[in-house]
Formats: C-alpha cells, structure tokens, sequence
C-alpha cells in the first residue's frame, strides 16, 4: 500500500526534551501488520511495541490501522502525518513517545477494496484486532450470534462486509494459498485467539467450506494477554498534552507507564520480535489471562459500578472511597484471587498491589463510565466464571457476590445515589434492565438475572448463592450502598 504523508506535525519539533522520536526512516517502512480497531489502547500497546521493533532495524513491519465503524480517528492520524504521542504519566513525572509505526489508516466503509487488498498481500503476515468484546458477535453462552444484524448482512454480503469476522474472511478469500497468516487477538477475552478461531471457522463454514477449512488448518491465532491502563482522551487530557507538547496533537494518548504483553509463540509465519520491546513470548497465555481479566478487570468493574452508583467520577476518585476500596480489595485479594491458578514463580500479592497503586494513579481520570460499559458482554467473562466455579466447589465470595447485586442495581434504576440519571453504553442493558423490573423482589430479580442464558451461559446457579446475592440487592434497594458496603469497611 503506497503511503501518503502529510507534512510533519509541530509537535514532532517541540516536545520536550528526553521525548522519543522515530529514529528511522518511514518512509522505508513497508506494511506488515493489518489492525483492526484504531483506539487508543491499540496505539499505546501494540503499536508502541511495533515501534521498538521497527527502531531496532526491521522495518517490515509497518502498521496501517483500520476503523470499522467510526472515521474520526483516521482523519485525525491523516492530517498529521500519522504520527501522535503517548505519554505515560504517574504521580512522579511524565515520558513521551512519538510513535511512527501506524503509516497509514484507512476508514474500512469507504476503503474496502484497499483493505481486503492488503489482508490478501503475502507481505502481510499480522492481521491484530482490538474491537472490544461485542466486536466478535459472540452469543454470551458462546458460538457466533448469527442473529446479530451485521453478521446477518456480512452472511448475506460477504464480499461487502461490515464485521471485523466478515473483513478477516473475505480477505483470507483473495490471499494466495500459501501465503501464511497470523490472525492475533489483543481484546480482554480468555482464550481470545482459539476463541476469534472458533467464531471465524463458524462463520466460514456457512459462507465456503473451503475457507473454513483453510482457517482450521492454515491460519494461527495465537492466544494473548495485554495489560495497560489507557484511558479514552478527554478535552482536559489533550488540552493536558498541549502544554506538555508545545503543540496540538489531537490524536494524543495520555496513560499509565505499566505495559504488559504475553502472547503464545505459534505463529503461522513471520512475526515482529516483540519479545525485543518487552512482550513475553509463552508456551500457554491462560494463566495469565485468566490472572488479568479477574483481578484487574474483574476488579475495575467493581470499582465502576460501586463509583457510578456512589458518583465518583473517575477511578482514582472511586480508591478514594475508603467504602470502595475495602471492596475492591475484598474482590481481588480475597474472592477472585482465590479462584485462579498463579503461573509458577509469579508473585500474586505483589502484582494485587501494583493493581492497586494502578488504580489510584490521580494523573489518569481514567471514568468509571467509560469502565462500565457493556456490562453485559463483559460480567460474563469477568465475575461469572469466578462465581460458578466457587458455587461448584461450595465456597462463597462475599465480595464478589456484593458486586454483583451492585451491577444490577445499576442496570435496574439508572441513577446514582444522588438521583443523577446515569449514561449506560450497553446494548444488551435494556433487555436485562426489563428482565429485573419484572422479576418482582430481589431475589427473583437476581434468579431471573442469572437464569438468562443470554447473559449468563446455562450453567445452573445454586439457589444459596441466588439467595445470598438477593440479600445484598435487597439491602441496597433499601439502604443505599452505605448499607451493603459498611460491613466490608468495618472489617
């Protein structure tokens, strides 16, 4: 793909000093990786990885991003030359890098042929996603949702495709059969590439078996973990990078300096050295996804909920809450650490309280709205497990379970405590938002909320722990979240 620049940005001439710049040449870069899902995270994380990579010489491994559905961002990287900043701050200071790796983006509605193009090159060899959960139109039990209205038209229209799943397939369609591709999924899903796999395969199967069979024996999708607090820019975030920078970068990323990466090795071909820019390079990636998506993820959706319900705003403002953080760390030091399986040599407590200090970095403003977002895709994957595994076993989590009834007493009312009507980003908020009003008391509430097999899986829920979660939604709709979370702070 030939690449357009743009004239350089002026912030390339005034960061400050100690800030990373592009060291070689980009205009030698040549594409390697297609992205999917050009976010900020993606930018901060992978990208930034890639970056390294391509600082230390390989410069096959350029990065042009994709936006499925919003162009916004593609224009902003176009009229700077897709350059922009990440700057990683914390209580003690702030590090900036300009980041070169993404040379070109392209709106996928409107540059579809160009897309499908580049995932057919054979030089090529990365296909990444970060699309959220709801990106891979997955059933909350599991399966592609065939019902869902893209994929429907992506079934329909397969060379006209509008999903990341649809985009992915009718690329490999055009690609010469022995050209090998690595499909990595970079979403907080456990088991996120045999998962992508699995919904591709599906997918394919009802479209040519023939590419279904090519995906099952050809196409890698190595399993992965990322980490990194990368909150969703804000007017105060960038007007914050203006004067940090000298100049206006409307594309600048403000995080955390913590950055983790653990992919499997098992690529179909050739691949970055990401393990050079500080990834790890594993044999199996579940320990430490699991790990993550319970005690950072299960944890911040704790904090979102119990903040949006008690109006604080942003994270740190939510650690704050002594009432907050008893829970918090309740749910991660108690119950959710207590159900996974820590890899060897790994110090759990340490990487629980390096959780913690993460949470209440104040430079952040990372928003408990924003963590609170579809819910129903997310609670699945990150409290369900937890909990259905503790019941199978006989063991309550009393933490666990006071966040859950807080996660549905927020789907039910829609208002924080003050009486503030609360903004809920969920699509499937509304049908379990119904479910609860109707299901009478708290407890029915609750057995209704967990019978839903199109939230909860169809796993059987022990009627003690439908009991005790009933309990603490029934305190919460009478006394607020002073009354369920009191106890926690007493103790």
């Amino acid at each position: 793909m030939p690449i357009v620049m743009s004239s350089a940005p002026d912030f390339l001439r005034t960061a400050p000093p100690g800030t990373r710049r592009p060291g070689y040449d980009r205009q030698a870069v040549r594409t390697g990786i297609v992205h999917l899902g050009l976010g900020a995270f993606h930018r901060a994380h992978q990208a930034l990885h890639t970056d390294t990579v391509l600082e230390q010489g390989d410069l096959r491994w350029g990065i042009v991003g994709v936006e499925l559905r919003r162009r916004h961002t593609v224009d902003l990287l176009a009229a700077q030359d897709h350059l922009y900043t990440v700057t990683e701050r914390d209580g003690q200071g702030a590090r900036t890098h300009i980041v070169g790796a993404v040379h070109g983006a392209l709106f996928a509605p409107e540059s579809l042929p160009a897309l499908l193009a580049l995932i057919a090159d054979p030089a090529v060899s990365i296909v990444s996603l970060t699309v959220t959960e709801k990106g891979y139109c997955r059933r909350p039990s599991g399966g592609l949702d065939a019902d869902d209205p893209a994929i429907r038209h992506d079934l329909a229209t397969p060379d006209a495709p509008r999903t990341a799943l649809g985009v992915i397939a009718a690329g490999l369609r055009l690609r010469p059969a022995h050209a090998p591709l690595s499909v990595v999924s970079c979403d907080n899903m456990t088991s996120n590439g045999d998962t992508l796999r699995a919904l591709m395969i599906d997918y394919a199967e009802r479209i040519d078996s023939a590419l279904a069979r090519r995906i099952r024996d050809d196409v890698a999708f190595p399993n992965s973990m990322v980490d990194r607090i990368v909150p969703a820019a804000t007017p105060e975030s960038l007007d914050w990078a203006h004067a940090h920078l000298g100049a206006r970068d409307a594309a600048a990323i403000v995080c955390e300096p913590f950055s983790q990466w653990v992919i499997e090795d098992r690529f179909a071909g050739p691949r970055p050295r990401w393990e050079d820019a500080g990834a790890h390079l594993v044999g199996d990636v579940r320990p430490y996804e699991t790990m993550k998506l319970r005690l950072l993820n299960g944890s911040h959706s704790a904090i979102a909920y119990a903040g949006q319900l008690r109006g604080r705003a942003t994270v740190s403002d939510a650690m704050a809450d002594p009432a907050i953080a008893a829970l918090v760390d309740g749910v991660m030091t108690r119950d959710l650490l207590a159900t996974v399986d820590v890899p060897a040599g790994y110090d759990a407590h340490g990487y629980c309280a390096t959780l913690v200090q993460r949470f209440r970095n104040p430079t952040l403003a990372h928003r408990t709205e924003q963590i609170a977002m579809d819910g129903t895709q997310k609670v699945p994957l990150r409290w369900l497990p937890a909990l259905g595994e503790s019941a199978a076993a006989g063991a309550e989590r009393p933490y666990l379970e006071r966040a859950l009834a807080l996660w549905l007493h927020y789907l039910a009312t829609a208002h924080d405590e003050s009486g503030r009507p609360l903004t809920i980003s969920d699509p499937g908020a509304a049908t379990l938002g119904a479910t609860l009003s109707a299901a009478g008391d708290s407890t029915g509430a609750v057995r209704a909320a967990l019978g839903s097999t199109a939230h909860a899986g169809s796993a059987a829920w022990p009627d003690t722990l439908i009991a005790r979660v009933g309990e603490h939604l029934s305190t919460l709709r009478a006394g607020g979240t002073d009354a369920l979370l009191a106890p926690l702070h007493a103790r």
